[in-house]
């Protein structure tokens, strides 16, 4: 906004240094010509950054794929923080006992374990109770407690700090997009109160709702706000093998140069 702001604004200063050279042409020794010679450049300064600004649609994603069993590290920088979109567990959990490969909520641990060797925080982003049922945010201390107990078979170097964010409301699927998109905004936004950079943190958005996912996506869409998807192989029925899970980081680049590649 502030590129078009000011490309207006050059655009308006060039016509009007060319309308007012051109008058004070009839007093003084002016050549018409050269006023309106200098308008253009002025003009031209102005449309040129409007035009590149239509160019650029969207910022440029570049993934990587963590090779199955290995650390992200092997393909990309470490993460400190770990944003995890939360699912409700189907079939139900027994938290004293270890998650199956056919849980929905096997490919949250896949998220932690990429990144296992420099996890210092995670966020559980997870829904509200609607009026009937449990929403998944109502799993968030016993995952949290299932974390801390399984570390070392996590591959978690450090005991991390475990957050739980404000829960989602599911009413209607555009505001749960929206209230995801803010959440995950505010923790990019305050990294540097955890005393980590943006670029430390990373948000899976494999789990909860497509519209969670959606709004994960939309706060990422700049540079140093890398996304994390968790994909496998999949069966002959078309469903996914869970025990072929791995990490997908997508980092994305809005500079011009990168873009163009």
């Amino acid at each position: 906004m502030k590129n078009i702001r000011n490309a207006i604004i050059s655009a308006l200063s060039g016509i009007g240094l060319g309308w007012v050279i051109n008058n004070l042409s009839d007093s003084y020794v002016f050549p018409p010509w050269l006023a309106w010679s200098l308008a253009i450049v002025f003009l031209a300064g102005g449309i040129i950054p409007i035009v590149r600004l239509r160019e650029r649609i969207q910022a440029k994603p570049t993934p990587y794929q963590v090779p199955e069993g290995q650390d992200a590290t092997s393909v990309h920088k470490s993460k400190k923080g770990l944003i995890v979109t939360v699912s409700l567990p189907y079939p139900a959990i027994d938290w004293d006992a270890e998650i199956p490969i056919t849980s929905n909520l096997y490919t949250l641990l896949t998220a932690i374990k990429a990144h296992g060797s420099s996890l210092e925080h995670i966020w559980l982003l997870g829904t509200a109770d609607p009026k009937e049922g449990k929403g998944s945010g109502s799993i968030f201390t016993d995952l949290k407690d299932y974390i801390i107990k399984n570390r070392e078979s996590l591959g978690l170097t450090k005991e991390p700090k475990i957050e739980y964010l404000k829960t989602i409301p599911m009413d209607f699927d555009n505001q749960v997009t929206e209230c995801v998109r803010k959440t995950v905004d505010e923790v990019f936004d305050h990294a540097a109160d955890f005393g980590l950079k943006q670029s430390d943190i990373i948000a899976d958005c494999t789990g909860g709702t497509k519209s969670m996912t959606l709004g994960v996506i939309l706060a990422c869409l700049e540079e140093d706000r890398d996304i994390q998807l968790i994909g496998s192989q999949y069966k002959s029925d078309g469903r996914p093998d869970g025990s072929s899970a791995f990490p997908m980081i997508f980092e994305y680049s809005t500079s011009r140069a990168e873009y163009n590649k």
